[in-house]
């Protein structure tokens, strides 16, 4: 997934900044002479690298003089410049101060989650995590970008409505806003990974709201083994109240003969971490 690794940089070569003595050139100067270059003379991985390698230790004041160029390159048409300006926007992220760093610029990353259709999904999801990761906390302008985006009803919001709701019940997951998105989502007709990277992500938090729980709950009766098999492990991390409500669901697949051995082996397995002592 983009956390381990966003985007794959293509080897290319740059000659405006490698001198003799191999100096690297700052992160203003890369990214202002980057959308400038030709395709055919882009810069290798690891002079990108070289560059992006500054950012944790540069001035809150250097990188907010860069961030115009940074973003010049994520919207340049080349796929290779925007996964640079992803990578050095990823490491902003990972600062301790890149909620206040980008703050102002959050509508700017989240643009082609709201009105591209032609960006590549690696380049979305990027955005995404970028979004999601702003320390200490994402401020309050990223929630609006995620919802948008997940009011989607295109094949690629299918596809990567887990990545939001994964950030978007993490950030605000009693925001009434983000409940009705995502009951909304739940209630559509999902392909079965989206149903169950769906599910994951809403079982990653401690989510209260009856009418999502129920959804997932109707989820052990799909007809896919595996998106079956995906809500009975994810019911419980949600909580007791999860279990509780899907009991009588699980009591059923355990009793259900019919049911492969490995779904009434986890429905069994659910019931016993609601009632441990039986």
């Amino acid at each position: 997934m983009i956390r381990t690794r966003i985007i794959s940089i293509l080897l290319i070569a740059t000659t405006l900044y490698l001198q003799a003595d191999a100096q690297t050139p700052s992160i203003q100067q890369f990214f202002q002479a980057l959308v400038r270059t030709s395709p055919s003379a882009l810069p290798k991985y690891e002079n990108v690298l070289k560059v992006v390698d500054q950012i944790p230790g540069t001035t809150p004041s250097e990188i907010s003089n860069a961030m115009p160029d940074i973003l010049a390159a994520l919207a340049h048409q080349d796929d290779n410049v925007k996964s640079d300006a992803l990578l050095a926007l990823f490491a902003v992220a990972q600062r301790a101060d890149s909620a206040a760093l980008l703050r102002n610029h959050v509508n700017v990353i989240g643009h082609d989650l709201l009105t591209a259709t032609t960006t590549k999904p690696e380049t979305r999801a990027g955005e995404i995590v970028i979004l999601g990761m702003l320390r200490p906390s994402p401020p309050p302008e990223v929630v609006p970008i995620f919802l948008t985006f997940l009011k989607r009803t295109d094949p690629d919001t299918q596809a990567q409505g887990s990545g939001v709701i994964f950030e978007l019940v993490r950030i605000a997951p009693e925001d009434p806003e983000v409940i009705s998105a995502l009951r909304d989502f739940l209630s559509r007709p999902l392909d079965s990974k989206s149903k169950r990277e769906t599910l994951v992500a809403v079982g990653n938090s401690r989510m209260k709201d009856g009418q999502i729980i129920a959804m997932m709950v109707a989820s052990l009766d799909d007809p896919d083994e595996r998106v079956r098999i995906t809500a009975i492990q994810v019911l419980p991390r949600v909580g007791q109240q999860a279990l509780q409500q899907a009991e009588p669901a699980l009591q059923r697949l355990v009793n259900d003969t019919n049911q492969p051995a490995n779904v009434r082996a986890a429905a069994k397995d659910a019931l016993q971490r609601l009632h441990p002592n039986k």
